[in-house]
């Protein structure tokens, strides 16, 4: 009966996560009401698992940076050129684009919080260093640029992605291709 329990437990709890991460991507004075409402759960059986919003914004805090970086590790070993690894990490990390936006989209909203954890891939310079010197990223941009672009691009297409502007389906494909070639027509 436990292990019953437990699964319903953790369904019910992802989906309150799930829930938190729509909505606060969007908006994030959303309330907890809200929340309740979209993960299909009475706002008591919320308060059960997060007692108080801060308890809720700190579990999607964690649970975000655990989701991209799990997304990011899949990528990086799933990758066999510098380019490549590049390429599946932007696809991995915008897939999560409410946790993007909930991470990203105000640069206050952690500050002071312990667990927020800004430390970034200390390999990514020598990954871009790498792809530029195979010839497949501009060895004239300075590392830091193309990680800046990189980070801005996955960030608007999870923003166009979360408001309807761009369909998830062309998400990637539209991702890359930018990153690759600007935002000329194509040939």
């Amino acid at each position: 009966m436990t292990t019953i329990d437990s699964g319903v437990r953790q369904r019910t709890r992802r989906a309150i996560l799930e829930a938190a991460a729509t909505l606060w991507a969007r908006d994030f004075s959303a309330s907890l009401g809200d929340i309740a409402d979209r993960a299909e759960v009475s706002r008591s059986t919320l308060h059960r698992y997060f007692p108080e919003r801060q308890a809720l914004v700190d579990a999607l805090l964690l649970d975000s940076q655990a989701q991209v970086e799990t997304a990011w590790d899949a990528a990086v070993a799933a990758s066999s050129t510098p380019i490549e690894t590049v390429e599946n990490i932007m696809t991995a990390i915008v897939d999560l684009a409410d946790q993007i936006l909930f991470l990203f989209s105000d640069p206050a909203r952690f500050a002071g919080n312990p667990n927020w954890r800004d430390d970034e891939d200390e390999a990514l310079p020598d990954l871009i260093r790498a792809a530029q010197r195979d010839g497949d990223l501009d060895p004239a941009i300075d590392p830091a640029f193309v990680i800046g672009v990189m980070y801005s691009l996955i960030y608007v297409t999870a923003e166009s992605v979360s408001t309807g502007a761009l369909p998830r389906h062309k998400a990637t494909e539209t991702l890359v291709r930018v990153f690759r070639h600007g935002l000329s027509p194509r040939a």
